[in-house]
């Protein structure tokens, strides 16, 4: 990263309390990564069931210029691989922790100018992620025949993050958290509540069904 004096090697590992933007600390950077949905966002959620997911191994920083880099490089490798866009991407983790840093003078003489240690709290340089073990970074939405294409190119953004990441395919119907099996079954049933790329059982209708009946 161009505005740090270190590497993010120096900023990876989860240490102490969480730091965000409040009355404490107004002087907050800007995000890099702005756009967190990018393809067919419009699509209806019966329209992409298959699903792909990135997952995060260990507890890390993901910084905001690392999340906007993936987004920029899988949804050209997308684009590429899947014609007419018919992909959903959306990054799941949004970046809120302020990162520090304590300058340091490195000319002759500097330890004359500078207090070294002493009140090292640091200013304000950047933003990212904190993520959990097994926490989703993004995921992909499409159909089932484009499955490979979209593995092999989240396989490829993995070189830009740090630690480890897994790639699992979700057992889920797009991204919903009702299973495939379960999906078709209420649908057929017209127990769904279908909202935008999301659906939730409506337990109205059943309680109307069973009154009824």
């Amino acid at each position: 990263n161009s505005f740090f004096l270190g590497p993010f090697k120096c900023y990876r590992t989860i240490k102490n309390k969480p730091y965000v933007k409040s009355k404490y600390c107004r002087k907050c950077p800007l995000s890099k990564i702005k756009i967190f949905d990018i393809g067919d966002k419009k699509a209806p959620v019966v329209k992409y069931p298959c699903a792909v997911d990135l997952i995060n191994i260990a507890r890390i920083n993901y910084s905001s210029e690392s999340l906007e880099a993936i987004r920029i490089t899988l949804n050209r490798n997308l684009s590429k691989s899947i014609k007419n866009r018919q992909f959903h991407l959306k990054i799941r983790l949004h970046p809120t922790h302020i990162l520090r840093n304590n300058k340091m003078l490195t000319k002759a003489g500097a330890d004359r100018v500078q207090t070294g240690m002493r009140k090292s709290f640091g200013k304000p340089e950047g933003l990212c992620a904190r993520t959990k073990a097994n926490q989703k970074i993004l995921s992909v939405r499409g159909r089932f025949k484009y499955k490979i294409q979209i593995a092999n190119a989240i396989r490829q953004i993995t070189y830009k993050l740090p630690g480890r990441q897994e790639i699992r395919p979700s057992p889920f119907w797009g991204f919903t958290k009702l299973k495939i099996v379960d999906f078709v079954n209420k649908s057929m049933e017209n127990e769904l509540f279908k909202y935008g790329d999301s659906a939730k059982i409506n337990h109205t209708t059943r309680s109307k069904i069973l009154i009824s009946s």
